[in-house]
């Protein structure tokens, strides 16, 4: 569950991280599905047919509003209709205005679910848009619910009673205005798939919103058993054409994609849910808090040991700065920000930057310092037994800590 979890993580990173390219490129592939949908479904009109044509209007729909690909959509069903019936393709022009406008009037933003029904009817699946419609949006998508189904249905009857024709009388094209409109008129499954998908959607907005624990998966099982009982019923009180086994299965794949829909979109944990009351002035507050379960991505580092000592000694050049060395009049190399290997300086010797010499010189001062201290100390010595009436002890002979002491003499005092 974990690895599954930092999966989640790392797509939804990627996806806000490059969601100005995503969205377009998913706009574009929903596009192109579509019209790639029409050109088969009615292939009337060769030119709207080349991969050019379907490429650049899709491209257009990939940086314009959804209800643009709507636009261009039924605009490309009547240009196939119009190519073997102009009245026609008239009469499906009226339609789909009226749908049009209809759509724009209530729902402009839902512009997918126009689309997306006639696309997910062809996979057998359309029952995942009413389900996730109630999951994520409101019933106010069954109005673009219902013209999706009208298109679907619409699309499906131009093409069963489309015939050529290139006459403009009127007995000639009064025929096809009333077989086009007796055939809509007898689609009992418009109203009954509209009707379902509309309860499915107020089902799962409804059990989504109840306040108890995993409201939002209870709506979708929910919303898919209206599904299946809607159908069932509908078929056996008007015997509709739709085929039951390829129901029920499209509506398990349905509620499977809402599944990973919804964990894509939250993870809530049940297991740490807080109750929080307080109070104002006015009311009394009773909070149900349930955290959201948020994992970050690993992040795994390789430390390579055997190369942390040669990375030490091989600094790079351009982090030191050239000083000379006003003692020695030799120039050395010095952290330009307090780095390096202990922040210390570093003299170059052979081409490469190196601090063994610098210590060694260090070592070397250390050592005559300590030697001149020691000499000092043994002429300071020599002189108080001088004077204290002593024999003289040479300059250079040793003494330790305990003629020190005896004559006051200390590092201390010498100091001072």
């Amino acid at each position: 569950m974990v690895k599954i979890l930092e999966l989640r993580s790392l797509l939804r990173t990627y996806y806000q991280k490059f969601q100005m390219v995503v969205d377009p490129l998913i706009k574009f592939v929903a596009a192109f599905v579509t019209f790639t949908m029409i050109n088969k479904v009615i292939g009337n009109n060769l030119k709207l047919e080349k991969t050019v044509v379907v490429l650049l209007v899709s491209l257009l729909c990939a940086f314009t509003p959804s209800s643009i690909l709507v636009f261009l959509a039924m605009a490309f069903v009547i240009l196939h209709v119009a190519a073997v019936s102009p009245f026609m393709a008239l009469f499906a022009a009226l339609i789909f205005v009226v749908l049009y406008c209809f759509f724009l009037r209530f729902a402009p933003q839902y512009g997918y679910v126009v689309v997306a029904i006639p696309i997910l009817s062809t996979l057998h699946v359309p029952y995942l848009v009413p389900i996730l419609m109630g999951l994520v949006a409101n019933p106010i998508t069954i109005l673009p619910s219902a013209c999706g189904v009208i298109v679907y249905y619409m699309l499906q009857i131009l093409q069963e009673h489309t015939v050529v024709s290139d006459s403009f009388a009127l007995d000639d094209i009064l025929p096809f205005y009333t077989k086009v409109f007796e055939a809509l008129i007898d689609c009992k499954d418009i109203l009954i798939v509209s009707g379902v998908f509309a309860v499915v959607i107020i089902v799962v907005y409804t059990v989504r919103k109840l306040k108890m624990e995993y409201a939002a998966e209870l709506a979708i099982l929910a919303g898919a058993v209206v599904n299946v009982f809607g159908f069932l019923i509908c078929d056996l009180r008007f015997d509709t054409r739709v085929t039951i086994g390829s129901m029920i299965g499209g509506t398990l794949l349905s509620a499977l994609a809402a599944f990973v829909a919804l964990f894509f979109k939250r993870v809530l944990d049940y297991t740490a849910v807080e109750n929080v009351q307080f109070e104002d002035d006015d009311y009394y507050y009773y909070v149900k808090a349930v955290p959201k379960i948020e994992i970050g991505v690993a992040k795994r580092t390789v430390e390579h040991i055997n190369a942390k000592k040669e990375a030490v000694e091989e600094e790079d050049e351009d982090d030191y700065e050239e000083v000379l060395d006003e003692e020695t009049g030799e120039v050395i190399f010095r952290p330009r920000s307090g780095g390096g290997t202990g922040g210390q300086v570093r003299r170059q010797k052979g081409g490469k930057s190196s601090g063994y010499f610098y210590r060694r010189m260090q070592e070397e001062k250390q050592r005559i310092r300590e030697e001149e201290q020691q000499r000092a100390r043994a002429q300071m010595l020599a002189a108080k037994r001088y004077e204290s009436g002593e024999e003289q002890y040479s300059a250079d002979e040793d003494f330790g800590e305990e003629q020190e002491r005896e004559f006051g003499l200390s590092g201390r005092d010498e100091n001072k």
